[in-house]
This record gives C-alpha cells, structure tokens and sequence, in this order.
C-alpha cells in the first residue's frame, strides 16, 4: 500500500473540495452544500492555485452546533 494516501474510507482529508465536503456532510451535492454556506456551513479558505478548500474542522464545529441545537451563522464558526 502507498503511503500518503487515505487507507481507510472512513479518514477524511482535514482540506476538503466542495465535492469532499459535501460528502462530508452528508449533502446531496457540491451545488447544495455550496448554496448552504455561510448560512449552514462555513466560508472555504482560498489557497493560491488550488482554490477554496473547507477546513474538517469548521465543519466538524459547524456540525457539532447543528447537533446541539444551537444553529447560528456559520461565518460566525470561524
């Protein structure tokens, strides 16, 4: 096996694309987590040449919040 790469389907990548995230969280697609942030999740981070990515654990916070019942803006997670 190959180092460096996930081994175990359930380890996600603490950087995640749209399509990752969306997963993730357990959305129906990339459009609908997207059109969800901001609001329901949080705002990606920009890295040059690579573009947005969402850190695990913002969404994990953001998760966390739903869970306990205590919904607020995403943007305000970070």
């Amino acid at each position: 096996m190959t180092r460096g790469i996930i081994e175990s389907k359930d380890r996600w990548p603490r950087l995640m694309t749209a399509r990752t995230a969306a997963a993730y969280c357990g959305e129906r697609s990339p459009y609908s987590f997207r059109r969800a942030v901001g609001n329901l999740w949080p705002r990606p981070v920009k890295l040059p040449g690579k573009g947005e990515r969402w850190l695990k654990e913002d969404l994990d916070l953001a998760i966390d919040r739903l869970a306990s019942g205590k919904l607020q803006d995403a943007a305000d997670v970070l």
